[in-house]
C-alpha cells in the first residue's frame, strides 16, 4: 500500500480498520474540500486517516430494495435486502432507510421494486453524509446540509431534514407496514443522519440548549439539577423487534410538569422498532418536582431507554 493509498479511501468492502491519531487541541478544518485520490479498498486493508484529514467513505452493497415515497407527506422508505457475501438476496429486509421532509423530485415513482446499488456515504472521521441508489435508470441521492458526495452524474439529488436507519430481519410487507406507521406516528422528530451503527440511529432536535424553553419551562443544565425520579417503568420491547433482535438505545427529550409527571416527550435518538415503546415507558414515570426560588416549575432534560 503506497502513502497516497494511506490518506484517500473509497469503501467498498465490510473488513476495514481505520486508526486515527488524534490531535491535541486542533481545530478541524472547515475549508472545502480538496480533489483526491479514488481508492477501492480490498478485503484486509489497513487505512490510516492522519491527525484530521478529512475522507470522504463510500460502502457500495448490491441488493434487492423496495422503496416508498409519499409526496404528499413528504417521507421516503427503502426497504433493503443486501446480497450475501455468495450470493443473492435472501428474500427478508436486512437495513431500512427513513427519510422525512424530503425536498426535491424522487425519480422512481411512488413504489418502485428491483435491483439496485446502494451507496452509503460517510465521512472520516464525522460519521453519515447520506446515501445513494443506483438502478438501471441511474443514481438518486439523498444528501443533508453536506454536499461532499454530491455526483454530477445523479439523475436526482434530494434534501431531507430528518433520516433514520435500522438493521433488522424481517419480511418486506411486515417491515413496511410497520416502518410507515412509525413514520406517521412520530412525524414531529427531526432526525438527523449521523452515526448509524449496530442498528441505531442518531437523531438530534433542533433547538437543544439551557436555559428558559419558549413555553415558561427551564433546562436541566447549570445551576438547574435533574430532578430524581420517583417512579420507574421498565419499556417492553415489541414482538417484531423480539424476533428481528433489535436492540439498544432510545435517547428522548421529556418535559417534566410542575406536578413530577411527563407532559410531554420528544424522541432525539432513534431505534424506529423501539421508539413507540421507550416513549409509552417514559410518560408512566414521576419524578420529584422542581423548584426555582421556592416555585415549582416545569423542566426540559434528555433520558436514556435501554432495551
Amino acid at each position: 500500500m503506497n502513502g497516497r493509498r494511506e490518506i484517500a479511501l473509497l469503501l467498498l468492502v465490510p473488513a476495514l480498520m481505520i486508526t486515527m491519531a488524534p490531535t491535541v487541541g486542533a481545530q478541524r478544518p472547515t475549508s472545502p474540500l480538496p480533489s483526491g485520490n479514488r481508492i477501492v479498498a480490498q478485503d484486509g486493508d489497513v487505512v490510516v486517516v492522519e491527525n484530521d484529514a478529512r475522507v470522504r467513505i463510500v460502502r457500495r452493497r448490491e441488493a434487492y430494495v423496495r422503496a416508498v415515497f409519499n409526496a404528499a407527506e413528504r417521507w421516503l422508505l427503502l426497504l433493503v435486502d443486501h446480497a450475501m457475501p455468495a450470493g443473492s438476496p435472501d428474500g427478508r429486509v436486512d437495513y431500512v432507510y427513513s427519510y422525512r421532509d424530503v425536498g426535491g423530485a424522487w425519480p422512481f415513482g411512488a413504489r418502485w421494486e428491483g435491483a439496485a446499488t446502494i451507496e452509503d456515504y460517510s465521512m472520516a472521521p464525522q460519521g453519515s453524509r447520506g446515501l445513494g441508489m443506483a438502478t438501471s435508470q441511474g443514481l438518486a441521492q439523498l444528501l443533508p446540509l453536506q454536499q461532499e458526495f454530491r455526483d454530477a452524474n445523479a439523475v436526482a439529488v434530494l434534501s431531507y431534514k430528518g433520516g433514520g436507519s435500522s438493521g433488522v430481519d424481517v419480511p418486506f410487507d411486515e417491515a413496511e407496514r410497520w416502518y410507515i406507521a412509525e413514520l406517521r406516528r412520530n412525524d414531529g422528530v427531526i432526525r438527523s443522519p449521523s452515526g448509524a451503527e449496530s442498528g441505531v440511529s442518531t437523531t438530534l432536535r433542533v433547538g437543544i440548549g439551557s436555559g428558559r424553553d419558549p413555553s415558561g419551562a427551564v433546562r436541566v443544565g447549570g445551576n438547574v439539577r435533574p430532578p430524581v425520579k420517583l417512579v420507574d417503568v421498565s419499556p417492553v420491547r415489541p414482538e417484531i423487534a423480539e424476533r428481528a433482535n433489535v436492540r439498544g438505545i432510545v435517547i428522548v427529550e421529556v418535559t417534566i410538569d410542575v406536578d413530577g409527571t411527563v407532559k410531554d416527550a420528544r424522541v432525539l435518538r432513534s431505534i424506529p422498532m423501539l421508539d413507540a415503546a421507550a416513549l409509552e415507558a417514559v410518560r408512566q414515570w414521576r419524578y420529584e418536582p422542581t423548584t426555582i426560588d421556592g416555585k415549582p416549575v416545569p423542566v426540559i432534560m434528555t433520558v436514556t431507554v435501554a432495551f
